[in-house]
């Protein structure tokens, strides 16, 4: 058991965010762990055929069960898309690594840039085929959050954040195999729901913010291809995109670089969505940023992505 200890300043440092490497890495394992839904278990028939060559070099590095390798996990690197870390690999050298690759075959350690390709081999064949599907759960699960902490506060999402999880203030107890506690001492903390992770993960240095992997709770109960979305049945299918990067907050030039849609089409779909009260947006300087607004957050909660999730 893991205790995370707030203080008082923490409450209000609580973030939630996406962590797309920390979702690969999860993905490894969920591989090769047992059926655990209709959701994992449509991913795991569709994938597990497929991985080979360069890409199953991750299993001998990432076990099917437990506590991964900390150099695959840095708190810094966490929210960094699984090509960026893969670069961030290759440039780092083996020496942090070196000790916690010992042990398994040569030919799967020789260097870190072998391991950055399997990584994005393993990438390329396992996640980006999905990335629709699991960017579209994981906003509806921050949508969610975000409405709880609007209507019932930051304590009502700390308690619901599944079985393993335990919010008796002061301490976030995380059911884990590592034993102790972490003093957050202001830092804060971040929350990133995950798709892939069967148990909570807590990834904390020295410095800088903690961070707590959760499986989304209840976990989804179908895998749903983009046209059976509801959202976009209501909106349109990339104005159901616009609204979903939405809940993290954009610029008219992000969104229409991380959509890869015209800066003119992007500008047009968040005015369509602010005349209809579901986005707002807010000048800082020269900056002007989009955000949903709370009735943006329910409409987006309100209709997962095949909104279906098992009973807890």
């Amino acid at each position: 058991m893991l205790r995370l200890l707030f203080e008082p300043a923490d409450r209000g440092r609580v973030i939630f965010d996406i962590a797309w490497h920390a979702e690969t890495i999860g993905s490894v394992q969920a591989l090769r762990q047992p059926v655990s839904g209709p959701f994992l278990d449509r991913w795991r028939q569709t994938v597990r055929p497929r991985v080979r060559g360069a890409a199953a070099a991750l299993f001998d590095v990432i076990p099917a069960e437990g506590l991964v390798p900390d150099f695959l996990t840095p708190e810094g690197y966490s929210g960094w898309p699984t090509d960026r870390f893969a670069k961030a690999l290759r440039a780092a050298g083996t020496a942090t690594a070196c000790g916690e690759l010992r042990g398994i075959d040569d030919a799967h350690r020789r260097t870190l840039a072998g391991l950055a390709d399997a990584m994005e081999a393993y990438h390329r064949i396992c996640i980006a085929p999905t990335v629709t599907t699991v960017d579209a759960l994981l906003r509806a699960e921050l949508a969610h959050r975000a409405g709880l902490i609007l209507t019932d506060g930051v304590d009502a999402a700390l308690a619901t954040l599944g079985p393993d999880i335990r919010w008796t203030p002061p301490a976030l107890e995380v059911r884990s195999p590592a034993e102790g506690e972490i003093r957050l001492g202001g830092r804060g903390l971040r929350l990133v729901p995950s798709v892939f992770w069967s148990r909570p993960g807590v990834i904390a240095e020295a410095s800088g913010r903690p961070t707590l992997a959760y499986p989304i709770h209840p976990a989804p109960a179908s895998w749903a291809e983009p046209r059976d979305d509801p959202l976009a049945a209501l909106v349109g299918p990339t104005r159901a995109r616009v609204l979903r990067a939405l809940v993290t907050g954009r610029s008219t030039t992000e969104l229409a670089r991380d959509l890869r849609i015209s800066a003119a089409s992007a500008s047009g779909h968040v005015t369509a969505l602010r005349a209809a009260g579901l986005a707002a947006t807010r000048r800082a300087g020269r900056a002007v940023r989009h955000t949903l607004t709370p009735l943006g957050l329910q409409v987006l909660a309100s209709t997962r992505f095949r909104a279906s999730r098992t009973e807890a």
